[in-house]
């Protein structure tokens, strides 16, 4: 029986989610006060959240240009390298910093951030336990290299 999905197509799909992603966070980086504004319209739950919002815009940019830098090494066949390890390293910062932007934000005032800091934080932990993996697994495929 001949399989349907093939690896190759998984990366693809990730590629498209991923760019598709980064247009919903380039149409939010210019809508974002209208969108805040159907949830609330208090003039300083604005201020705060769109401040938090945009402050948070760099960390999503950067992750996900490491997540397609990381994608296209994996599509070319670059899955144990340094460079991965490196991509997946800034993800997980990119997760921390919004994990603590949005603790910040809970413990002050917003208790819908409680959901940002849970979701963004165990993300944080997952990508850190995959790099760390990553990591152990490069340095034996380098090890590997050397003894050959």
């Amino acid at each position: 029986m001949k399989k349907l999905w093939k690896p190759g197509h998984s990366v693809m799909l990730s590629l498209v989610t991923t760019c598709v992603g980064a247009g919903f966070l380039l149409l939010l980086m210019f809508t974002a006060p209208a969108v805040l504004k159907t949830i609330d319209d208090d003039p300083l739950f604005l201020r705060v959240m769109t401040a938090i919002f945009y402050g948070c815009c760099p960390a999503g940019w950067l992750a996900i240009a490491a997540l397609l830098k990381l994608l296209h090494n994996i599509r070319k066949g670059l899955v144990f390298t340094r460079e991965n390890v490196r991509m997946l390293r800034i993800l997980s910062w990119c997760f921390i910093f919004v994990t603590l932007v949005s603790l910040g934000a809970f413990v002050t005032m917003y208790l819908p951030m409680l959901y940002v800091f849970l979701g963004s934080g165990f993300m944080a932990v997952i990508l850190r336990v995959v790099k760390n993996v990553m990591e152990q697994a490069t340095i034996m495929r380098e090890e590997q290299e050397l003894t050959i």
